[in-house]
């Protein structure tokens, strides 16, 4: 069995799903900042489902108040004390419902308009972007909340015809006294002006009346939607009460603004079943997340280090399997980047924690091993060069925040910009290679889960699927040791056909110490047939194996 929840301030819709059996449930408003641990468990405990929880095996509950960690605690341990812990049960935030319901798997704007207002930028499952609601004192713009502000600002500072202005007062008794009094000194006062879009809705036939709303929706536009990159571009979809009641007015204001919508639904409910009988179930179908699931190993502290050592062994000589399956896709961003770089382009690394050190590594290598400037094979790391050493706190979550470190290098049309996450999830990797994509540069991924939303963005994916980790979820093991041999790939061969490599030698290394002075000679030595202190002597003379190769014929000796 499934439950699904969509809680709202004031009632939660839930429904239990058994097979092609689907019941409606109903409890009141459950948010964590509203209401006690034991208010919510006695609210639960309503729940008509009695003797069948044991059976029910996936929980997804989506409500107002828990867009942070410590809200969501809270519901899953209310949710887990109800229905016991062998059920899986995944607690997110309102607007990520809203946008599942709209755009199940696909992609687009979710704005939610009812008693609070927000929205987001979805793709395949998850929020990647959104800009913050603010709450009804400072933001909610186009909201039950909002219009009943626009609504009693315009009734008592006289901005409304007086025949208006005695029609709402004298049939719906909104005194300037009753008004104070159900905003300053009672509770949720935010619940009382967005009840005040019922008196709205009952005088809509007044053009004041109209224009209030459609501003409210014009606000709505130009604070929200018009903030994301593409906007115009992109299918916008709207749930809540306020966007249904009033979607004609709402249709006229998007029209107006050459937006698309498609959807403007009262609830998410229906949508949301649709999305967890069809589209996404970790449950029935294991983890989402290769890298994240479970060892095949238990009991790991109980192991002698020679164990240890000889399962972790076998662990990694899996990987050499994954990275060969897909050899051909890294031939074809190979083939991709070498006409590029011919032509003055450069090669971009972008990744955060593990997989952005690798990254950097790799390009830092490039210069010294093969003889070509730091600035043709780069490394871009979330948090700067900082978190080469030490994570910086949130970088990896701004997905906007690669193609800001980007610009400082202005990025071509023959620029290649790879992105380096294991779990394919990381928005400052996700949103490096959109921006480069749309920017019309060759983009790649690197990642060790299938089917990701960074693989989606990008025009050739390399996933190499190695299977879950030693230790669970730790990706510097295998997932870490397959993007180096990629990166090792990706550079090396790339290098020899850009003719760096003669033969099998790194004949443009750079003498940086004196152990690549003794290789190069002995290079030298070997190649021409010198003893090694002429070997030496002309290496110094000329600077490098290369330039020696190709001038001895003319040296004087």
């Amino acid at each position: 069995m499934i439950l699904i929840a969509d809680s709202g301030s004031t009632k939660t819709d839930w429904r239990l799903i058994d097979g092609s059996e689907i019941r409606t449930l109903s409890t009141r408003g459950i948010n964590p900042y509203h209401a006690t641990e034991n208010e919510i468990a006695e609210e639960l405990q309503k729940l008509d489902v009695v003797g069948k929880e044991d059976n029910i095996r996936e929980i997804y509950f989506y409500g107002s108040g828990v867009a942070n960690k410590a809200m969501q605690h809270v519901i899953r341990k209310a949710l887990q004390e109800r229905f016991g812990e062998q059920a899986f049960i995944e607690v997110n935030d309102d607007l990520l419902g809203v946008a599942r319901a709209l755009f199940q798997d696909g992609k687009g704007i979710a704005c939610i308009l009812g008693t609070g207002s927000n929205s987001g930028l979805y793709q395949n499952g998850e929020i990647l972007d959104k800009v913050p609601a603010l709450g009804y004192s400072l933001g909610d713009e186009g909201s039950g909340t909002d219009i009943g502000k626009r609504l009693v600002n315009a009734l008592h500072k006289r901005s409304m015809s007086d025949e208006l202005r005695e029609v709402i007062i004298s049939q719906e008794g909104l005194s300037m006294d009753q008004i104070l009094e159900n905003v300053y000194k009672k509770p949720h006062a935010n619940r009382y002006l967005a009840s005040l879009t019922k008196v709205a809705a009952r005088h809509i036939e007044y053009r004041e009346i109209r224009d209030i709303v459609a501003e409210a929706f014009e606000d709505f536009i130009e604070k929200n939607i018009a903030k994301y990159s593409d906007y115009g571009n992109l299918e916008i979809g709207f749930v809540g009460s306020v966007a249904f009641y009033f979607k004609e007015i709402l249709k006229d204001v998007l029209r107006k603004h050459e937006l698309t919508c498609n959807q403007i639904i009262a609830t998410p409910i229906d949508g949301l079943v649709r999305y967890h009988r069809e589209v996404a179930s970790p449950a029935r179908e294991g983890s989402s997340s290769i890298t994240e699931s479970s060892s095949h190993y238990d009991n790991l502290d109980k192991m002698s280090v020679r164990e240890l050592l000889e399962n972790i062994n076998k662990e990694d000589g899996t990987v050499h399997v994954a990275v060969h399956a897909i050899i051909p896709k890294i031939e074809k961003l190979v083939e991709g980047i070498i006409p590029r770089i011919m032509k003055g382009g450069r090669l971009f690394y972008v990744g955060a924690g593990t997989s952005g050190r690798l990254g950097v590594v790799d390009a830092s290598e490039i210069p010294p091993t093969f003889g070509v400037p730091y600035d043709i094979v780069i490394g871009i790391i979330a948090g700067g060069d900082q978190a080469i050493r030490k994570a910086v706190e949130s970088a990896e979550d701004d997905i906007h925040g690669a193609w800001r470190d980007l610009a400082r290098f202005k990025p071509g049309k023959n620029d290649v910009v790879v992105g380096i996450a294991a779990s394919g999830r990381t928005p400052y990797v996700i949103g490096a290679v959109k921006d480069a994509r749309k920017a019309g540069l060759l983009t790649a991924c690197i990642t060790n889960n299938p089917d990701t939303k960074l693989a989606k963005e990008v025009d050739i994916p390399l996933e190499a699927l190695v299977g879950p980790e030693f230790v669970t979820g730790s990706t510097r093991m295998k997932s870490g040791t397959s993007q180096k041999l990629i990166l090792n790939m990706i550079t090396t061969s790339t290098m020899i056909k850009l003719g760096r490599v003669k033969g099998n030698k790194m004949v443009d290394m750079q003498l940086t110490n004196q152990k690549l002075v003794e290789r190069g000679s002995r290079m030298i030595s070997e190649e021409l047939g010198l003893d090694m202190d002429e070997a030496r002597r002309l290496l110094l003379l000329h600077g490098s194996v290369r330039s020696v190769l190709d001038n001895y014929s003319h040296d004087s000796r």
